[in-house]
C-alpha cells in the first residue's frame, strides 16, 4: 500500500495484450494458459454441477466410493475377467505439497497394472503404455481398461493423474513432467519387473488424452523421448484443441457416433484419428445409440464413469473391445506385425453392429 491508503499499482500483467507487451513468448504462453485453465476449472464445475443435480432429480443414483470401497470394486472387476492374474498397485504419489503450498516437481499420482503370469522379474515387461486420466478423475478410475489392456501381454498399463487435487487435467506440460520422470527413472517408479528398455506409448482419457497429445515433440511440448505409439479415448482439449495439433507416431483413437457430455465428435477422437500423419493408424467408432438411461457415453473408458455420464453396465463390452484393439496395435507397432483392418473388425466379435473401425489410408467420419 502506498501511503495515504491508496493501494500500489500492480505491475503484474493481468491480460494476453499486457503479456505480449511485458512478458517473452514462452512466459505468455504459460500465463496464458493458466487463464485457461481458470476458466475450464469453472466450466468444469459447473458441468459437474448441472450432471449432479440433473442426476439427483433423476432415479439414478449417485455413488460416493470411500477408498476401501473402491479398491473392492477395483478387485471385483478384475477378478471377474477372463484371467485371475492381473496385479494392481493402488495408487502411489511423486512430489508433495510443501505448508507453503509450493509443489515439487514433478507431482502426480500413478497406479500400475499388469499380468503376473506373463510379467516378473525374471520376464521383464517390454511394453508401457503411460495413460492420463480424464477431468475429475483419479488414477484409481481405470482399472476395469487397463485390466483388459494388459491381459496375457508384457505391458504394464500406468494410470497417471498429472494434477492431483484439480479436477483439470488439460496441462501438457505437467504430463510431459510426468512422463519423463517415468521414463528416466523406470526402475525406481515402476519396479525391476519392467525393462529400462521398454517401448514406451503415451495416451489418455478425454483433457488427459489431449495432455499427451500436446506434449508432444511436434507441438513444442516438452516430453523428453519420441513415443512408439499414441492411444486416444475420446481426447478432447482447449481453444482449437485436438484439431490444431498433430501426432507423428501410430495412432489408436477411440470415439462416437452421438455426442454426449458436451463433447463435440469432430474436435475429439475423430480428430485425433485425422491429425495422425503415420500410416498406422486405427479408429474404433462406438456407435452409441441412446439407449434409455444406459446410453454409452464419453467416461465409458473409466469403470465408473464421471459425475455427469456414468458408466454403465451395458457399456461394459467396450472396454473389452479396446484390449483386443490394444494387443493388435501394440504388437502391429513393437513387433512389426502389420495388424489389417479386418483383424480389428474381427476383434469387435459379436459387437461388430456397434462399432465402426477406421484404418490407415482412410478418413475417420461421423
Amino acid at each position: 500500500m502506498k501511503r495515504g491508503g491508496k493501494k500500489a499499482k500492480s505491475t503484474y500483467p493481468t491480460n494476453t495484450k499486457t503479456l505480449s507487451r511485458a512478458w517473452p513468448a514462452k512466459t505468455r504462453k504459460r500465463a496464458s494458459t493458466r487463464q485457461e485453465e481458470t476458466r475450464t476449472i469453472q466450466d468444469a464445475s459447473k458441468t459437474v454441477s448441472r450432471a449432479l443435480r440433473a442426476r439427483t432429480s433423476s432415479s439414478l443414483p449417485i455413488i460416493i466410493s470411500t477408498s476401501k470401497e473402491q479398491q473392492q470394486h477395483y478387485k471385483s472387476i478384475i477378478n471377474n475377467m477372463s484371467t485371475t492374474n492381473i496385479i494392481n498397485s493402488g495408487a502411489q504419489s511423486v512430489g508433495s505439497t510443501s505448508i507453503l503450498g509450493r509443489s515439487t516437481k514433478p507431482r502426480y499420482d500413478y497406479q500400475t497394472t499388469y499380468d503376473s503370469s506373463v510379467v516378473s522379474d525374471k520376464s521383464q515387461a517390454k511394453v508401457v503404455i503411460l495413460f492420463v486420466v480424464g477431468t475429475a478423475m483419479s488414477c484409481t478410475g481405470y482399472a476395469g481398461l487397463a485390466a483388459n489392456c494388459v491381459a496375457g501381454q508384457s505391458t504394464m498399463f500406468v494410470t497417471v493423474d498429472n494434477s492431483p487435487g484439480s479436477i483439470v487435467k488439460l496441462s501438457g506440460e505437467k504430463t510431459a513432467e510426468a512422463f519423463n520422470d517415468i521414463q528416466a527413472n523406470i526402475k525406481e517408479r515402476l519396479g525391476d519387473i519392467v525393462s529400462p528398455s521398454a517401448t514406451i506409448f503415451v495416451g489418455g482419457h478425454s483433457a488427459g488424452g489431449y495432455s499427451a497429445i500436446e506434449a508432444m515433440q511436434e507441438n513444442g511440448g516438452d516430453l523428453s523421448f519420441k513415443p512408439t505409439g499414441y492411444m486416444g479415448c475420446d481426447p478432447l482439449g482447449r481453444g482449437a484443441g485436438v484439431p490444431a495439433l498433430k501426432i507423428e507416431c501410430p495412432t489408436f483413437a477411440m470415439g462416437f457416433t452421438i455426442q454426449t457430455c458436451g463433447v463435440t465428435l469432430d474436435q475429439a477422437g475423430l480428430a485425433a484419428y485425422n491429425i495422425t500423419s503415420n500410416s498406422n493408424r486405427v479408429m474404433m467408432q462406438i456407435i452409441n445409440l441412446r439407449n434409455f438411461g444406459n446410453q454409452i457415453t464419453h467416461c465409458i473408458f473409466a469403470s465408473d464413469g464421471c459425475p455427469a455420464c456414468p458408466s454403465h453396465d451395458a457399456g461394459a463390452w467396450v472396454r473389452d473391445v479396446i484390449g483386443k484393439f490394444s494387443t493388435l496395435f501394440v504388437d502391429s507397432v513393437v513387433k512389426g506385425k502389420g495388424a489389417t483392418k479386418n483383424q480389428y473388425e474381427a476383434a469387435t466379435g459379436d459387437k461388430a453392429s456397434l462399432v465402426n473401425v477406421f484404418f490407415g489410408a482412410e478418413p475417420a467420419t461421423v
